[in-house]
């Protein structure tokens, strides 16, 4: 590992980047009262966080710059200590099942990336990122739904350290024309229930809309157990469209794709898709850098077991802060 990926990656440095907003003053609102971010909580709660990475035994190398820290704070509302624990569950999901979360490598992605399957197409009138998913592009004896996974997460790792898109949240369209029976039959139990936890409590998204067109019949049963699976907020945001003009009437037209009888080329779109993983490829490898020991004990967790370790090897004072900066 190279000296600069140290540096970059040391979850304890000499000194810290600080805080330089690429948010203009409508944005920065938005945060103050949709996320509870104000100038004087935001740099206590980077600190706090900071703090829990540098004494966290089982974290080896992580990001501590001001974006990245942002990435969870802003999903989990400046409740401090929610965002430790969604970082923590992050590391743990890259960890055990790498090959769900883990883009090692964009490149690797790049056949897939080329079907469309996911695309995003920039902001639209309100500042959110409007993605498309259609599941049924994909051949499903050619392709297994871990590389699915792992093209919707170098998506998120392409965009979610954009301010923002972290501040205004993500509209998607799961479009499910085109699935058969051999698409569902390939999302094993086991498999949608680790996709299933992930999106309830792992991935560091903000989904403001979920609009799904093309239900076909014989999938209502596991998008009704997929919808059972969701956590109450997320299944409120959902909306089940019966046809294209309804979907047409609720996103915003000059970014919808042309697909669905907007102004935007989706082909256009899937090539800027490629451009910004292009672009972000040297940060993106860095980020397969990341790691967490699982072997060790970990203190801060419920199991029993490690209880009396809490109190010799974690300093009590940063849970008590965690406490105090709980604002959510």
């Amino acid at each position: 590992m190279s000296a600069e990926s140290i540096s970059y990656f040391d979850k304890c440095p000499a000194s810290y980047e600080p805080y330089r907003t690429t948010l203009d003053e409508k944005q920065l609102a938005i945060a103050r009262e949709e996320l509870n971010e104000y100038d004087h909580t935001r740099e206590p709660a980077l600190a706090q966080m900071r703090e829990f990475i540098a004494k966290h035994p089982q974290i080896t190398f992580c990001r501590t710059d001001p974006v990245f820290l942002l990435s969870f704070l802003r999903v989990r509302k400046f409740n401090v200590q929610a965002s430790c624990e969604m970082l923590e569950r992050w590391f743990i999901c890259r960890t055990t099942c790498k090959e769900f979360f883990m883009v090692t490598d964009p490149l690797k992605l790049e056949p897939l990336r080329k079907q469309k399957i996911v695309v995003p197409l920039g902001p639209d009138a309100q500042g959110r990122l409007l993605v498309t998913v259609r599941v049924g592009m994909y051949d499903p004896m050619k392709v297994q739904p871990e590389e699915i996974n792992l093209l919707a997460a170098l998506l998120l790792d392409t965009y979610q350290y954009v301010e923002l898109y972290q501040v205004q949240g993500l509209v998607l369209i799961m479009d499910l024309e085109g699935v058969t029976l051999a698409h569902l039959g390939s999302w094993t139990l086991p498999k949608l229930k680790t996709s299933m936890g992930a999106i309830n409590d792992s991935i560091k998204y903000r989904p403001r809309e979920i609009h799904v067109i093309n239900v076909p019949k014989y999938a209502v049963k596991l998008v009704d157990f997929c919808v059972k699976a969701l956590k109450t907020k997320l299944r409120d945001r959902l909306q089940f469209h019966k046809s294209i003009d309804d979907l047409k009437a609720a996103i915003d037209e000059s970014v919808l794709p042309d697909i669905y009888g907007g102004k935007q080329s989706l082909e256009e779109a899937n090539e800027r898709f490629r451009q910004k993983v292009l672009e972000q490829r040297e940060r993106i490898l860095k980020h397969a850098e990341m790691t967490i020991d699982l072997s060790i004990p970990n203190p801060n967790s419920k199991n029993p077991a490690n209880a009396a370790l809490q109190s010799s090897v974690v300093d009590e004072s940063v849970i008590g802060s965690f406490r105090k900066l709980n604002v959510d």
